[in-house]
């Protein structure tokens, strides 16, 4: 099967590009080739070009994986979570539209909503509507925080160790999944035509607080540092301090996504439901 896989040069687009180039051919856009993990002779890499409509309409597959999304933007590269989250999304439909593409994959998150304070859930939930409202088949995953090897949270962890021997934790809580669970659920969406105008929630079976979280990541990665559970009063005391950072620690987006816990709903079929189990987030 011909696939248009956006995003496939990341963290979770890696795991989805080796796991489905072994029997399908694999369009790649992307900005620098040299990112890209496994080159076969099924995965075509081509330049990202801002007009993906031109570009799915050039290479003309059968089914889009959108896994682009942005956890903070960079307005002076002009990368918005309007520009990732809404504008690509609005071209990826306007070429399905004017091809013959049969289903649309799209990696949303869990917590998108078009009410929410938070631009990263808004725009998240806006570029949800443009594919439902678009009349192609589609199926719209939203997982919770994703581990598996490559989690940027541990690159984060592992800088901040250096700088401090103590890392604050907010209030909270979330219900991590493992990158092959989301990956397992892409397969089955692109192997099976009755999977269709779904919304999936990926979620583990542990809920745990962002101080759980963060005590596993730094024994993952091998640093011993005291974690601090610390009130959203905090972070937003402090957010002048963090905006000093070339990479802010925490933003002001990410403080309105924390006033609700990263779980399942149950609103929602989960993937568990789709490939009849769950991992074990924690095992990596």
């Amino acid at each position: 099967m011909k696939l248009f896989v956006t995003g496939g040069t990341g963290f979770i687009g890696s795991y989805v590009v080796d796991d489905l180039e072994r029997d399908n051919q694999i369009i790649l856009p992307v900005r620098n080739p040299s990112k890209v993990g496994k080159k076969t002779e099924n995965v075509s890499i081509i330049p990202f070009g801002e007009n993906l409509s031109d570009i799915i309409q050039e290479h003309r597959p059968e089914i889009v994986i959108n896994l682009l999304g942005i956890l903070n933007e960079d307005k002076k590269r002009g990368i918005t979570f309007h520009k990732v989250h809404v504008d690509f999304v609005e071209q990826i439909v306007n070429g399905s539209l004017k091809t013959d593409v049969k289903k649309i994959i799209h990696i949303s998150a869990l917590g998108a909503d078009i009410n929410s304070k938070s631009m990263y859930a808004k725009t998240k939930a806006m570029g949800e509507k443009l594919i439902i409202d678009s009349g192609i088949d589609y199926l719209i995953l939203r997982p919770s925080i994703v581990l598996g090897r490559g989690q940027k949270l541990f690159e984060d962890l592992k800088k901040f160790s250096k700088m401090t021997p103590v890392i604050f934790a907010p209030e909270g809580k979330v219900q991590p999944v493992h990158v092959e669970d989301l990956v397992d659920t892409i397969r089955k969406g692109v192997e099976d035509e009755k999977l269709k105008n779904l919304i999936v929630e990926l979620c583990g079976n542990r809920i745990v607080s962002y101080k759980e979280l963060f005590e596993f990541a730094l024994s993952y990665i091998g640093k011993k540092r005291i974690v601090i559970q610390m009130p959203s009063s905090f972070f937003w005391l402090m957010l002048p301090v963090f905006r000093l950072f070339p990479e802010p620690p925490v933003t002001e987006d990410q403080l309105y996504l924390l006033e609700k816990d990263n779980v399942c709903t149950g609103n929602y079929p989960t993937h568990k439901d789709i490939i009849g189990k769950v991992r074990n987030p924690f095992k990596i």
